[in-house]
């Protein structure tokens, strides 16, 4: 992260409960392109465990934030104190107030949300899809493989996981193109107004889905699924129909790319841990959790629903915390030598996919997906590296991602 300072922003709205040596200034979107955003993260081991920055955060003017594991867990296990609601800011942004379900819906109603999809991304369901996955990774595959180099993004990463969203939520692959520019205006638009854009065109397909659907009878893809859900023996309201669905496009389409990114970046300039697992690959399987450990992309928030005291450190109702999946993961009191890659690390709960109620429903088929990509890249791409004379280009924010990386072999 750039090192910003208190001087270049304003502390004047700072709650009058934080003590002054906690404020330090630190800002998650900002990050030069050529910095790996990990990295930059390190340099607040050497500060307090936990502080407060006045930089915004989901609209908020500023939020705590947590550096231990052991802090995060206590904070995500805890619903009754820290609450989720709006924590992502993707609807007001878009000027609507319902929220991401389950996201961001506490319990007792996340749990009766959470039961309508898990069996959904149960791991018998996601062995049915793939054979998919291993089909549509080698059409991929066929584009560039002659070329010997490709631009690993944009032809890659980010439209692999567009596929698999599709076919799980029964979409045409006529939409693949659209939906792949909405996700990109939404998430990555360096204007607010194309922020705004990308997401009304999501939630305007979005609803116009589900007026469709209401018309069908129910069938086993996930979009008939949640329209035609029933919790204490009512349909689900309009609100928690969108919210939801809203969800799946988000998470289904940006972190498994940001994380295949990263990975593909590190087999890239590591080229002794790409050869060791062209060499054993049944040794993917750990591979993918080490790196989901040393490259969880994901910083999430809550709101504090009562005084009370995290890590030592009194805060207040209405207080933000930011919760930084990367931190949790690399915590040395967690990990030895967390920084470093290590295919034989014994395998310790990594926060990837959060933990607590809101841990991510969608793991499984997390996971399926970033193995099957690097069996088949592997096995059919020889070794490759960064193209000579260019260089990644990364960036930080709410999922932390890499904008540019093309490799050669």
């Amino acid at each position: 992260m750039e090192s910003l300072t208190l001087e270049d922003v304003d502390i004047s709205n700072v709650p009058p409960h934080v003590p002054p040596e906690l404020i330090v200034a630190h800002d998650i979107w900002a990050t030069p392109p050529h910095q790996d955003p990990f990295i930059a993260l390190d340099r607040y081991r050497n500060g307090p465990p936990i502080f407060y920055t006045p930089v915004h955060y989901s609209g908020n003017a500023g939020a705590w934030v947590l550096t231990r594991a052991e802090d995060i867990q206590s904070v995500m296990g805890d619903p009754a104190r820290f609450g989720s609601k709006s924590k992502s800011g993707f609807t007001a942004l878009i000027g609507e107030t319902w929220d991401l379900a389950p996201l961001e819906v506490d319990p007792p109603e996340h749990r009766q949300l959470r039961a309508v999809l898990d069996p959904v991304f149960a791991p018998k369901r996601i062995d049915l899809l793939t054979p998919g996955l291993r089909q549509f990774c080698n059409k991929l595959i066929d584009g560039f493989i002659d070329d010997g180099e490709v631009e690993f993004v944009e032809k890659f990463a980010r439209p692999y996981p567009v596929k698999i969203f599709l076919e799980l939520m029964g979409l045409p692959m006529d939409d693949f193109d659209q939906f792949v520019t909405w996700g990109d205006m939404l998430l990555r638009s360096p204007t607010l107004q194309g922020r705004v854009e990308g997401g009304q065109a999501i939630r305007d397909y979005l609803l116009a889905l589900i007026e469709k659907y209401r018309k069908l009878p129910k069938s086993d893809d996930v979009t008939s699924i949640v329209v035609h859900a029933e919790v204490d023996g009512k349909k689900l309201p309009p609100h928690r129909l969108i919210g939801m669905l809203f969800l799946l496009f988000i998470a289904g389409l940006d972190t498994t790319a940001a994380s295949l990114s990263f990975f593909f970046k590190h087999l890239a300039e590591n080229q002794d841990n790409q050869r060791r697992l062209r060499e054993n690959p049944a040794l993917i399987g750990a591979a993918v959790e080490e790196m989901l450990r040393a490259y969880s992309v994901v910083t999430t928030g809550r709101h504090v629903m009562q005084d009370t005291v995290v890590g030592g450190v009194e805060m207040k109702a209405g207080d933000w915390i930011v919760i930084g999946m990367m931190l949790g993961s690399r915590d040395p009191a967690e990990f030895s030598r967390p920084e470093a890659i290590d295919f034989d690390r014994p395998q310790a709960r990594h926060m990837a996919f959060a933990t607590g109620v809101h841990r991510c429903l969608g793991s499984h088929l997390g996971r399926r997906e970033l193995g099957v990509a690097m069996q088949e890249f592997l096995g059919r791409v020889p070794q490759f590296g960064v193209k000579p004379g260019e260089q990644p280009r990364m960036h930080g924010g709410i999922v932390f991602g890499v904008d540019h990386l093309p490799i050669s072999w």
